[in-house]
């Protein structure tokens, strides 16, 4: 090629990289700058200018949903603003949660938020996330209850513990779900009895309550609602510090003499982004005590079986920390929850720094051996194949350790977040070996000898790469990193090396950060 054509073509590279690094820290910076926006605006007397939305993490038709979209109605009288409901389910919430995560803290975003969030968060290992939310507002709850069927025989609460006392292998309680809210008071109340019970699942509070109609188990596990479905149903508990309105003739735990489970509920509220100037937040303080007194709030709910109850962000956030706490407790208990804790990363796989350095020297060493293999070998005019398997193998490994920060299988999630990584590993890594063999079937004459010593540069490359991703993070470092090994390849295609660069993380970011919700480490210099 000619020089001036090659050096055409190397600043047509480099012109594309940049404009790809540009686009790359664009969100950083536009992120920043959304947050600190808000900070000029020191008077909520224009707020809202525009419509205000309220995330919501399930489908519509949940109790959550309803809550909502009750409260837009209401504050539509308080409010020059509409409010907005988005629907986002997905993940337990989580979509939800980044979502509103994502958006600016100048409060034109909600996030709906229930207890079932928290124990999501933590049985997933991305409790993280909680500490992000300003969780601004408690609206209402309503207990736990314990219902059974009529036609079972279980109509009281001693009838169903003496059942439990005598059943052996423990009886059967149903519930909506694993791993969350109603198991975990589930496990709770079991205790407190001092009885022995088999939490079976089921998809649905319907799929339970039609599960307990069939007489499949003991007793269910809901909300005060569920027991209005059927005329054959019947609360025999209820998890408050007093009788239920709707059901005067339902004990509470402790009226049956079982103590500490007065506050075994499902709650709902609002919670905002961290960061969101004072003055707005007095703004929504101030609408939320407004809605949550309006006559028409309070009659929507009526014969709900819900307490309405305003409590504001202090007492709220306190109620917060003492069910991450206890949902913390309970989950490792039943052996639902992994030992590593909160927000996770892929880098935090490789553990501390020593371990770090300890993984970058093994790869290096591992590619140091097989040069000095190659440089007396018969096989060093096939250096470039062999290369491609060291570079596959050592990536293999380092992706395969970063794996073990991900949440691995349970019975939450069969599958685990680690095993999609894992199986692009053992699929491709087979291929690659399996590739390069067939390639050293047919060798052909010696090339240049110094072939052999494009390795040590191409190490140089791999472990240049390993040691910016904890400072400039994987987006970034990663790519620095495509384009310089693409050209080391002799792949000189300035336009396909940039669309596979900017595929490869756009494909990174889609995987891990929206399906697997696991995050990527952003780096050093931005975090």
């Amino acid at each position: 090629m000619p020089e001036r054509s090659r050096r055409a073509l190397v600043t047509s590279l480099f012109g594309l990289f940049g404009l790809l690094l540009v686009l790359l820290a664009m969100p950083f910076t536009l992120s920043g700058q959304q947050a600190d926006a808000p900070d000029d605006v020191s008077d909520a007397g224009n707020f809202p200018a525009q419509p205000v939305r309220i995330i919501v993490y399930t489908s519509p038709g949940g109790l959550i949903d309803f809550t909502a979209r009750r409260f837009a109605d209401i504050a539509r009288k308080y409010s020059d603003q509409p409010f907005v409901v988005i629907n986002r389910p997905g993940g337990g919430g989580i979509v939800a949660f980044e979502e509103a995560l994502q958006r600016p803290a100048d409060g034109y975003t909600m996030l709906a938020v229930t207890r079932s969030n928290i124990s999501k968060m933590v049985a997933t290992g991305r409790d993280g996330l909680i500490d992000q939310l300003d969780w601004h507002s408690y609206v209402m709850d309503n207990p736990h209850v314990l219902i059974s069927n009529r036609d079972s025989g279980l109509t009281s609460w001693q009838a169903l513990y003496r059942e439990a006392v005598e059943k052996a292998g423990g009886q059967l309680w149903l519930g909506a779900d694993i791993g969350g809210v109603k198991h975990v008071s589930g496990v709770k109340m079991a205790r407190q009895a001092g009885i022995e019970m088999r939490w079976i699942p089921y998809g649905s509070g319907g799929e339970a309550v039609a599960a307990l109609l069939g007489q499949l188990g003991s007793t269910y596990l809901g909300n005060p609602r569920d027991a209005m479905s059927s005329d054959d149903l019947q609360i025999i508990a209820v998890a408050s510090d007093k009788r239920m309105a709707q059901f005067p003739d339902a004990p509470t735990f402790e009226e049956l003499g079982v103590p500490g489970l007065k506050d075994e509920n499902i709650w709902r509220g609002f919670a905002f982004r961290q960061g969101m100037p004072e003055a707005r937040r007095a703004w929504f303080t101030d609408l939320m005590e407004k809605v949550t007194s309006d006559p028409d709030w309070i009659e929507s709910w009526e014969g709900e079986g819900v307490n309405l109850q305003y409590k504001a962000s202090d007492e709220f956030q306190k109620i917060v920390a003492r069910d991450r706490e206890e949902f913390s407790y309970y989950l490792k208990e039943i052996g639902l929850l992994r030992e590593r804790g909160s927000r996770q990363s892929l880098l935090e796989g490789i553990g501390d720094a020593p371990a770090r350095q300890f993984f970058t020297g093994t790869i290096i060493v591992l590619n140091l051996l097989l040069a000095v293999i190659l440089a007396h070998s018969s096989f060093r005019q096939r250096t470039g194949e062999l290369m491609v398997l060291s570079a596959v193998a050592s990536l293999a490994v380092l992706f395969f350790v970063l794996s073990a920060s991900l949440p691995p299988p349970s019975p939450i999630d069969t599958i685990g977040a680690r095993g999609v990584p894992r199986l692009w590993i053992y699929l491709l890594l087979p291929l690659a070996i399996y590739q390069v063999f067939l390639v050293l079937r047919h060798r052909e004459a010696a090339g240049d000898r110094e072939r052999p010593y494009q390795l040590f540069r191409f190490i140089g490359i791999v472990t240049c790469y390993i040691l910016l991703v904890p400072w400039l993070g994987y987006l970034l470092a990663s790519a620095i990193y495509m384009p310089a090994a693409l050209w080391f390849f002799d792949y000189r295609k300035p336009l396909r090396i940039a669309i596979l660069t900017a595929g490869w993380l756009l494909f990174s970011w889609l995987v891990f950060q929206r399906v697997l919700y696991v995050d990527l480490p952003i780096g050093r210099l931005f975090g």
